[in-house]
């Protein structure tokens, strides 16, 4: 059997176009697997972009980072319902009776770490579908929970010193209710992105 020109012709343009095909394929394969590194890459992005000057928040100090009248317009409560129980070098705490009946004692403290132990606490927070973290109100720092214990920590990747929120219920028999233990949740936030908001520029 006899192979014509023309058959052969149209068998290698044929080939060619096949050929073509196959590498625009890998082509888009190679794409996207850039865009998705790329936008992995932007959700585990720790620099954001500063609002202020908070040297002061994460400076050690003997005083007190909110008084008592501070603490109670963070959780929007009666001043007369929170009572400074100690002060020790600068780590405070605070008996706070909720309106619901009960009392927590409220912890706020620095945390003595470098900037890069600051930063590697951002990242494995941001890897980690088991840690709760979040951006401030005010857009400029991370707030992780921890999983077990439930405290919070400030986290700006510009300072040391991550600010600790601790609480501590003493049971006396009666343990929290969901609600109670929601409320205890939220107040910590409240604390955390007031302490933010409120030591924003301020001088040390």
């Amino acid at each position: 059997m006899k192979t014509t020109l023309p058959s052969i012709i149209l068998a290698l343009l044929l080939f060619t176009a096949c050929g073509n095909s196959e590498k625009k394929d890998d082509k888009t394969t190679s794409e996207e697997e850039k865009t998705e590194a790329v936008e992995t890459s932007k959700e585990n992005e720790i620099n954001l972009k500063q609002n202020g000057d908070y040297t002061r928040l994460y400076s050690p100090g003997d005083q007190c980072k909110l008084t008592t009248a501070q603490l109670a317009e963070a959780l929007g409560y009666e001043e007369n319902s929170i009572e400074e129980q100690s002060n020790y070098e600068g780590y405070c705490r605070y008996d706070v009776a909720h309106p619901s009946g009960v009392t927590v004692n409220y912890g706020i403290s620095l945390e003595k770490w470098p900037k890069d132990i600051v930063s590697d606490a951002i990242k494995s927070g941001l890897e980690s579908e088991m840690v709760d973290i979040q951006i401030s109100e005010s857009g400029d720092t991370y707030i992780k929970r921890h999983p077990a214990q439930g405290f919070l920590l400030l986290l700006n990747p510009n300072y040391a010193n991550p600010v600790k929120i601790s609480f501590n219920y003493m049971n006396t028999g009666t343990p929290l209710t969901d609600s109670q233990k929601e409320e205890r949740k939220q107040n910590t936030y409240k604390i955390a992105n007031y302490l933010i908001n409120t030591s924003k520029n301020q001088p040390l």
